[in-house]
């Protein structure tokens, strides 16, 4: 056998499938970079049109959207800076935003004690004290469990509903009925806060409860709820919601 014919033989399926992987590794190697290189390119800061606010996206893959204060009068408004942060993911064309872990979860404390008349369960509600807060922005609800008729709402923080509606347990919700959003527009911030569920009093004859809900400032309440959101990815910048950012650095 000449050697011509041996090596067309028995070498050259090794040849080929030597070659083959190569190929394959360094196509690999090639989408591993542009995705890499795909990530920094998008990675930066970004201004939307109006000059309000700015998204920026970390190389981390971690993003935080900000308020842009701008001065218009000479009053002083309390505003908080941070509007959402999370985790972005890019894909072929646009980008997903997520919420950072626990963001709907609320800290809170609840102190029982027992008071006269007791034809009556009461409430006291304490929020966080900062100058932002207003408590008439809020409607505070408490749902008895098993419930019978409806549940108890009210615009004041301290409140008495009747223990004829009372059950074994309750449930806290805190609904925002003063969202800060645009009139026709979609509302990022969220309206309802469950608070807790199924509460069961540590004592029978408990029927006045103080609920202090520790983490309910203004950035928590105003914080938008951007889970699942896609952006645009465009020759000009980016596209969300309607308005087009475009890349400052």
């Amino acid at each position: 056998m000449t050697i011509n014919r041996y090596i067309k033989k028995y070498l050259r399926p090794f040849f080929v499938s030597g070659c083959l992987l190569l190929c394959l590794s360094s196509c690999f190697s090639q989408k591993a970079k542009q995705s890499i290189a795909g990530v920094e390119h998008i990675a930066g800061r970004y201004l939307k049109s109006n000059n309000n606010e700015t998204l920026v996206l970390n190389p981390d893959s971690t993003f935080i959207y900000l308020r842009n204060h701008i001065q218009r009068s000479d009053a002083i408004i309390s505003l908080c800076d941070t509007l959402a942060r999370g985790f972005w993911s890019q894909k072929k064309g646009y980008i997903t935003l997520k919420n950072i872990g626990r963001f709907n979860e609320i800290a809170y404390s609840i102190i029982e004690s027992e008071s006269k008349p007791n034809d009556s369960i009461y409430f006291k509600i304490v929020l966080p004290e900062e100058d932002a807060l207003n408590y008439k922005n809020f409607k505070f609800s408490i749902i008895p469990s098993p419930l019978r008729g409806q549940f108890n709402e009210s615009n004041n923080p301290e409140f008495a509903i009747s223990s004829s509606s009372w059950g074994n347990t309750f449930s806290f919700v805190i609904q925002n009925i003063a969202p800060n959003c645009d009139f026709g527009k979609k509302s990022y911030q969220r309206i309802y806060f469950n608070v807790f569920e199924r509460y069961k009093p540590k004592n029978s004859n408990s029927n006045f409860f103080i609920i202090t809900v520790k983490s309910f400032n203004q950035c928590f309440y105003e914080a938008m709820d951007i889970d699942g959101e896609t952006i645009g990815i465009e020759l000009s910048g980016l596209f969300w919601a309607g308005s087009v950012y475009k890349k400052i650095s």
